[in-house]
């Protein structure tokens, strides 16, 4: 081995030698104090979902100031920063896209059937003029499987009760929200 070699094996080892030194970061708990540049040591409440699955006025509220925080840190450490349980942030954003999905697809449903709407009044329209025996019975079945088609969009499962009660929280200040893109 030359000299160069041997001296680069040491300064290898040597560096690998004092990175793996280095000390691990102690584990943080939950309610410990934390400190984040730019943010006061705040208490990190621990956080237990309710059992009910609402989101609270309160909630909403803290999710929007911490996704307002967040300018080029996580959300979990603008949580800390505000003393907002990350648990609780997670959580909360949860039930807010949950209940965002919901209304949408509300929204889609409905102008789905305004499409359907407007297709079949032209294929009845079109039926009503035609003197073809069988371009009137291709008319029907077309007829027929558009009505069957809008019949299936239109059948809207009934929302849970906490997620409909979450809808509404959520609607309220959608536009908020979506400001903050959740």
């Amino acid at each position: 081995m030359t000299k160069l070699g041997a001296l680069a094996l040491v300064s290898i080892l040597l560096w690998a030698t004092t990175a793996c030194r280095r000390s691990p970061r102690p584990a943080s708990r939950p309610g410990a104090l934390r400190s984040l540049p730019g943010g006061d040591l705040l208490p990190t409440p621990r956080f237990q979902p309710p059992a009910d699955g609402l989101l609270t006025d309160e909630q909403v509220g803290r999710f929007i100031r911490v996704r307002r925080a967040a300018k080029g840190r996580t959300d979990a450490e603008s949580a800390r920063a505000l003393g907002v349980a990350p648990e609780e942030l997670a959580w909360t954003r949860a039930r807010i896209v949950e209940a965002l999905v919901a209304l949408d697809d509300r929204r889609v449903r409905a102008a789905s059937a305004e499409v359907y709407a407007k297709a079949l009044a032209q294929l009845k329209a079109s039926r009503a003029s035609v003197r073809d025996a069988s371009r009137a019975r291709a008319l029907d079945e077309q007829i027929a499987a558009l009505e069957r088609e809008r019949a299936a969009v239109r059948r809207e499962e009934t929302p849970a009760p906490a997620l409909a009660r979450n809808m509404q929280r959520v609607a309220a200040r959608r536009a908020e929200l979506e400001s903050v893109a959740p």
